[in-house]
């Protein structure tokens, strides 16, 4: 009886946001084991390419760092970490054509995210951005010469 009287309030206190957000933490933890990052030798017009994995706290900044291009992302993201801070996280690599590295979990933070996003700044037009926090296990971003393909090789 007790515990029929313990799980009726936990379903009833489960509307309430500030339970819910308890119980039930908004965002996701990354569940990478690492973070591969090749360059073809033929990227970027054979010049080094600049990469940012960001991570993101805040869910409206997710929303609008979702929709955001590399090019306008290299752009704003000095104002944009200013004006957000501890909301966004940035881990920058610059891979020169060729180069590969790979970054171990804990580059990334073990806080809830809402979003997980990479960004390539290549000479070429284009989005140049992927979104990465529902991905598991090793990732592999490969950087071909105009454009980047991501893949995860789960546990």
């Amino acid at each position: 009886m007790r515990l029929a009287r313990t799980l009726l309030l936990l379903l009833l206190l489960s509307g309430c946001s500030t339970v819910n957000g308890y119980l039930f933490p908004p965002g996701v933890k990354l569940d990478w084991d690492s973070l591969a990052l090749y360059a073809d030798p033929a990227a970027n017009r054979d010049f080094p390419l600049l990469v940012d994995v960001v991570t993101v706290t805040d869910e409206n900044l997710a929303k609008k760092l979702g929709g955001m291009k590399a090019a306008d992302w290299f752009a704003s993201r000095d104002g944009l970490r200013k004006a957000n801070p501890g909301a966004v996280e940035v881990v920058s690599v610059e891979l020169a054509p060729g180069g590969a590295i790979t970054l171990p979990r804990s580059r990334f933070t073990r806080e809830r995210v809402f979003a997980a996003l990479a960004f390539a700044d290549y000479f070429s037009a284009g989005e140049h951005s992927a979104r990465l926090e529902a991905m598991k296990g090793r990732i592999a971003i490969e950087f071909g010469a105009t454009e980047f393909s991501v893949a995860a090789s789960e546990k």
